[in-house]
This record gives C-alpha cells, sequence and structure tokens, in this order.
C-alpha cells in the first residue's frame, strides 16, 4: 500500500485503497498502511509538537489512522447542538502566503464523499511563526485576516479543510479520498491530515469534544504547515468500525431497559447467563434468553461483579465497603470488610487471577463521609484471605483488568482520566505504573483474547491496543460504565449504560485468566 515514499500515479488504485469499504473485513485487523512522517531542517517536527505542546504520542493518540481498506476517521458532527462548532489556527508553520480554512457537508459515513463539493470558508490569515518562536516553543496564534472562528454546520456530518493561496489546488481536506478526488498535485500521497484529541497540558486531561489537527498542503511530509483545533465536535468512527473486531454490520442493540444505573456486567458460564448491577436499587439483574429479571434484590449496593469456576459471583459493594462472594441469589458471605483495621471505602470493580486472588480498586464516589481510609487503593486479595495495598498513588481507581497472559495488570484513573499499565511479577506483586493513554470519563473495561482493552468512555466504548494505542471506538446511545463479553462462545460484548443493557456481536472472544488460564497454555 502506499507510503510517501512509494508514488502511486493512479487515480483508480488511490481511490480504492482508501474507500473500499463494502462488507466484512474478516477476522484479522486490517494492515497499518501509516506513512512515515517527514522533517523538516528549521521547525520543530509534527511528534516534537505534540509532545512537547500537549503531551500527546504521535502514533499510540492518533485518531484517524489509515488502515488498509479501511476509510479513516475524518468527518465530525456538532458535540452540543445549542452551541457552534469553533474552528481555530493554533500554528503556522508553512509559507506566508495567505492561508484559508473552512468545512464541507459530507457524510453519514466517514468514507462518503460529498457528490458535489461545496467549500464554505470561515478564516483565512497569512502568517509564518517567526524564527524565535519555532526555537522557543512558545507560540502566538496566527491572527486572522477575515471569517471568525465559530461556524454553524448544522446537525449533519462535515469535514474541513485548508489551502494555501501559493498552490493552485483545492487543497486539502480531513477525508484523504476527497483529497485524492479533488487535488490532482497530492492525488499521489492524499493523506495529509493527522487528528488527535485535544489535552490540556496543565491538568494532563483531554479536552471533551476538542481535537487537534496537523495539516500538510505542500509535497513533503512534516504535517505541521497549519496546526488548528476543533471544539464543540465528535469524530465519527472509521468506516467499517474496528474491522477484526466487528462485522460491517454490526450494531450495538438494546437489550434491556428501565433500570436506575446499571453496572458491573459478568457471565456466568454455569447457567450460561449475563448478571449485572442495578447500583442504586440495589439489585443484581439476570439476562438470559432475552429476558430480565431480579436475581437479587437485597444486596448492599453491587457494583462490579465477576463469576469464579464454581459459579459463585465476587461483587464490590459500594455501600457495605465490602467484597463478598456467594450465589447471586444470595446475600453473599464477607471476603474482606477492613483494611489495616479500617473500613474500606467503597469497592468498585475487580477482576480474578489464576492463583485464585482478588484484584479490586477501592475509591469513593458521591458522600465522602465516614471514610477511614487514607488512601483511594488498589488492592490485592489473596486465596488464602491475606490483604495487601498494592497501589495508593492513583486519585481515583475504578475499572481494572488483566492482560490475558496475567502479566499485566490496567487499572483506569477515573479522576486523572488515565489507563495505567502495571507489570504483574506475581500474584499480587506489580511493578511500577505507566500512563498507557489518556482517556475521558473512563469507568470500567474487560480483555478480548488478543489483550485489546475495551473501555467505557465518553461516547462509547474505546478500543486500545494493549500498549494503549487507540484503535477505534463503539458508540453507544447512552454513558456507557461498564462491559464483558459473554454469550456463545464469548464473543458478544454486553455494556452497561445508565439505565439500559446493551449488546453488540463481535469477531473476537473474551477472556478471563482465572477461567481460561494463559493463552499460551492453551
Amino acid at each position: 500500500m502506499f507510503q510517501y515514499t512509494r508514488v502511486l500515479r493512479s487515480m483508480p488504485f488511490v481511490m480504492a485503497v482508501l474507500v473500499a469499504m463494502a462488507g466484512c473485513m474478516g477476522p484479522s485487523s486490517p494492515r497499518s498502511v501509516q506513512p512515515a512522517i517527514g522533517r523538516s531542517p528549521d521547525e520543530p517536527t509534527w511528534p516534537v509538537l505534540l509532545q512537547s505542546q500537549w503531551g500527546l504520542d504521535v502514533d499510540r493518540d492518533l485518531r484517524n489512522p489509515l488502515l488498509e481498506g479501511v476509510a479513516p476517521a475524518a468527518l465530525f458532527r456538532k458535540a452540543d447542538p445549542a452551541k457552534p462548532v469553533v474552528f481555530r489556527p493554533l500554528i503556522a508553520l508553512g509559507v506566508e502566503t495567505t492561508t484559508r480554512a473552512g468545512w464541507y457537508a459530507a457524510g453519514p459515513r466517514a468514507g462518503d464523499l460529498p457528490t458535489e463539493l461545496a467549500k464554505h470558508e470561515t478564516w483565512a490569515y497569512a502568517h509564518r511563526q517567526p524564527v524565535s518562536e519555532r526555537e522557543s516553543g512558545q507560540f502566538t496564534p496566527p491572527t486572522l485576516q477575515s471569517g471568525a472562528p465559530e461556524f454553524d454546520p448544522g446537525d449533519a456530518a462535515f469535514g474541513l479543510w485548508v489551502c494555501n493561496e501559493q498552490f493552485a489546488d483545492g487543497g486539502v481536506f480531513t477525508q484523504p479520498a476527497l483529497v485524492a478526488r479533488e487535488n490532482a498535485r497530492l492525488r499521489p500521497q492524499p493523506y495529509k491530515v493527522m487528528i488527535y484529541p485535544n489535552r490540556d497540558p496543565k491538568s494532563g486531561q483531554l479536552v471533551f469534544d476538542s481535537y487537534l489537527i496537523g495539516w500538510e498542503y505542500s509535497t513533503n511530509d512534516d504535517l505541521q504547515d497549519v496546526i488548528t483545533q476543533v471544539d464543540n465536535v465528535r469524530l465519527l468512527p472509521s468506516d467499517p468500525v474496528l474491522p477484526g473486531i466487528l462485522a460491517g454490520d454490526a450494531q450495538v442493540r438494546q437489550l434491556a431497559t428501565d433500570f436506575a444505573f446499571v453496572e458491573g456486567p459478568a457471565w456466568n458460564v454455569r447457567d450460561k447467563a449475563l448478571y449485572f448491577s442495578d447500583v442504586h436499587r440495589a439489585q443484581i439483574i439476570r439476562y438470559a434468553d432475552g429476558q430480565a429479571s431480579v436475581a437479587n434484590d437485597a444486596t448492599q449496593q453491587a457494583n462490579g461483579l465477576m463469576f469464579t469456576k464454581d459459579g459463585e459471583v465476587v461483587r464490590c459493594e459500594n455501600k457495605g465497603r465490602r467484597v463478598s462472594c456467594g450465589a447471586p441469589p444470595e446475600p453473599g458471605r464477607d471476603l474482606i470488610t477492613h483494611y489495616d483495621g479500617k473500613r474500606l471505602n467503597s469497592p468498585n470493580d475487580l477482576w480474578l487471577d489464576a492463583a485464585g486472588g482478588i484484584y479490586f480498586t477501592d475509591p469513593r464516589y458521591g458522600n465522602r463521609e465516614g471514610l477511614e481510609q487514607d488512601k483511594e487503593a488498589v488492592y490485592y486479595l489473596a486465596a488464602d484471605g491475606t490483604l495487601t495495598r498494592i497501589i495508593d498513588n492513583l486519585v481515583r481507581p475504578n475499572g481494572i483488568a488483566l492482560s490475558p497472559d496475567g502479566r499485566t495488570l490496567y487499572v483506569v484513573d477515573n479522576g486523572a482520566h488515565a489507563l495505567v499499565a502495571y507489570p504483574v511479577q506475581g500474584p499480587g506483586l506489580i511493578g511500577k505504573g505507566t500512563r498507557i493513554a489518556n482517556v475521558t470519563q473512563p469507568d470500567g473495561m474487560t480483555v478480548d483474547a488478543r489483550g485489546r482493552l475495551f473501555i467505557t468512555c465518553r461516547g462509547g466504548v474505546w478500543v486500545l491496543d494493549a500498549n494503549g494505542k487507540w484503535l477505534g471506538i463503539i458508540e453507544t446511545p447512552e454513558h456507557p460504565a461498564n462491559c464483558t463479553f459473554g454469550g456463545p462462545g464469548w464473543k458478544t460484548l454486553f455494556i452497561t449504560a445508565r439505565t439500559s443493557l446493551y449488546g453488540v456481536e463481535t469477531q473476537t472472544r473474551g477472556w478471563h485468566v482465572h477461567l481460561d488460564g494463559p493463552p499460551r497454555q492453551r
């Protein structure tokens, strides 16, 4: 497939690469064909800018990766219909002749191009950051010659464009296939835009509904001629969404609804049913054969659930401030209620390991009265009943999971909007944690057999690889709280989201090391 160093002259071939989207991509993930990023002798490179200005990784945080046979995420829609979209230039490192920018209507899918292109200009400037700013890294945004950052594209999907008067062509568009169609000069190398989430360097958190875009309108490949920010938008998923994970026609279906606040889905292999918590009603719900029923209406606000090999359900109980275990209809027996002689905060989520131990998080949400612990921490409860505090430097630990081989512990820090990975050196023994992803409004998570992470975040279930690299998103109608795999072959991803239970069929399967064992032994 194409690289910037391998020039393709055939328009039909380029278009086929970029817009071939029909049908299922099969069980294997498509091959990355990400072009290499070039260097400029007198300018900071795009990877350096991303890291120094926003603390982002050029590969791991990329939101529109170029994959074989996949139209990348390249279109937006308004996040808040009552507010305008704000699109502004931040840094100008290209030529000083007038740069113009704006939007165009497209969609509704990421690969759908407008039949007739109508470019709406929003602003223009003529500026290039002076040498002093390029050397210091302290950039003053370009002053607009005309126009304004705010515009209203309506409710439909739209793309963005940038052009420079030095080049007599149609400019650059967020959709590579539109560049290939409209710009003969750039047709051999149409991937001229890189899209990233916007991260506040002071707080270290991703900014809601905000993106950074690096643009390239010349024939080199440094991707920082213009750097812009767009706010009050959601980025449409790639098309097809998550090939190799979801079939092309996969749909998120509402399975049951009218709950108060649902959490903690867990699949019971014994009776082939899904169980989940309706936290505020202090109930455990059983879902099987298309029907939801109350399995337990007297929990102490059960939250995270997970089944043992024997068919008992281990539960984190918020109000009970305990981790308990028992048959789903039973009150359950205490496994642990105290650490160092003091009551736990509010156990939230858990994961079982192959040694019979339990990793669990213990944050506190809502009313903070009566707290006895000095930390919101992560614990390991060994099979012999020994409790160890293993992590105490997170703001508010929440979702937790083990990799399929049991060698990596993942913890979501809801308070820092971070995903942290820890090497597991033995049962309950972990090494130093590393922040591997920035995540927005994260909650629970699960893993599949290939070690990919499915994390409930703003907008849906974010899918990352084992190293935290963005793969895509499964959008959900309601803000999700947690997810797990179950059903035949453990291929259905069940998602608890506020008032409802949802499900989507996948081309992968879930994995729990305490049930499946490490993959290398199978």
